[in-house]
């Protein structure tokens, strides 16, 4: 992640679950295209099913705050 200035820690916390959110899609993503080929198992992705809701409820959750 790109250090920038922010006015407030609630502006970092924002970038941040966007960040958290951003990168556990991409990870479940590439996990979904692994489970196809048998590299991955299904618990992997279900753990990370659930990684990506709570980075998006933490994402809602500071959005919120805001």
């Amino acid at each position: 992640m790109e250090a920038t200035e922010h006015e407030s820690t609630l502006e970092h916390a924002l970038d941040v679950a966007k960040e958290n959110a951003k990168q556990a899609r991409r990870l479940l993503q590439h996990a979904r295209a692994k489970l196809e080929t048998g590299d991955v198992s299904p618990e992997r992705v279900a753990q990370l099913e659930e990684l990506l809701r709570t980075a998006e409820e933490d994402l809602a959750r500071v959005a919120r705050e805001q």
